[in-house]
């Protein structure tokens, strides 16, 4: 059957299909649904046929996506996404539904920054579920196309038409040392001047962590990595127990330097700036509930500001 001229798209059919394509199994989708495996097969067979193209390779039993079911599956997870947020939206009008808000964040964020705001965000609507994920960067624009999430922070501008992004904190890389590092006395200290240290440092991949190899290539100075580590809380714990020194945003070690365990270390010719910016859809689509953690994020820019 023609797809333009048949049957819409059932979303029921649609669950179907991405439950098989997520499990890579018929039989396991359809003990996941509570639902035969004759009956999930009669509906993608439906779905293929309302779309005109095979959508999972029969030769293949773990659910092979053929280029067509490659193609659909964003759109069929979008698609669920919008019927599950006209629910909530609806329902949300007749105070009946607990509503959610979902946010992509990198762990820096989640750690130092989300808390506050969160909080505040509980205190106004405490009925409202938060989920917070763990998101690489370059997927949050896309993940907050598709509607899995509300908000994504990221540190930079993805420049989609169909979405809006705000500044919302500048940060900056600092050198932190121990208490009682030969260095925690200096006024400043060169790039040379850190040849000789032994460097922890985040085992993610990040344009900060590229600039900070770039400043020591550009000084001819080598850059010791002794340990790399995948969260920012256990670079300062090894840090602390003066396994090494490290290069972390300031607004992941502010406490600990306010408290003297670690002590920042003015860098010469050292100047690089993390820009936070939080993305989401353009207002109109947002929740009632991502509005207003929207206006608590403006309230307090405005405060800092």
């Amino acid at each position: 059957m023609d797809a333009h001229g048949g049957d819409f798209l059932d979303l029921s059919q649609l669950e179907i299909f991405l439950s098989i394509a997520e499990e890579k199994s018929f039989s396991r989708a359809a003990e996941k649904m509570l639902r035969t495996q004759p009956a999930l097969s009669i509906a993608i067979k439906k779905l293929e046929e309302d779309l005109g193209e095979t959508l999972f390779d029969r030769s293949s039993k773990s659910g092979t996506l053929t280029e067509a079911g490659k193609i659909l599956i964003s759109y069929a997870q979008r698609m669920i996404n919008l019927r599950d947020e006209a629910i909530e939206a609806v329902s949300e009008l007749k105070g009946m539904y607990r509503g959610r808000l979902t946010i992509g964040a990198n762990e820096s964020t989640s750690l130092y920054m989300l808390p506050k705001l969160l909080m505040e965000f509980r205190k106004r609507h405490p009925r409202i579920k938060i989920e917070v994920y763990r998101n690489v960067s370059e997927r949050i624009p896309s993940e907050v196309l598709e509607r899995n999430l509300d908000f994504g922070f990221l540190s930079y501008d993805p420049m989609h038409p169909s979405l809006q992004s705000m500044e919302v904190h500048r940060d900056e890389l600092v050198l932190v040392v121990p208490a009682k590092h030969r260095l925690a006395g200096a006024k400043q200290v060169t790039v040379k001047d850190l040849g000789e240290e032994q460097f922890v440092a985040h085992n993610v991949k990040t344009p900060a962590r590229t600039r900070i190899f770039e400043l020591f290539a550009q000084n001819r100075t080598p850059l010791n990595i002794c340990i790399e580590l995948a969260t920012l809380d256990t670079i300062k714990e090894f840090v602390l127990l003066n396994a090494g020194i490290a290069i972390l945003p300031r607004l992941a070690v502010q406490d600990e330097i306010a408290s003297g365990k670690l002590v920042e270390v003015p860098v010469k010719g050292m100047r690089i700036e993390k820009h936070l910016r939080i993305v989401f859809r353009r207002e109109h689509s947002l929740s009632h509930a991502a509005k207003s953690f929207l206006e608590i994020l403006k309230e307090e820019k405005k405060l800092k500001g």
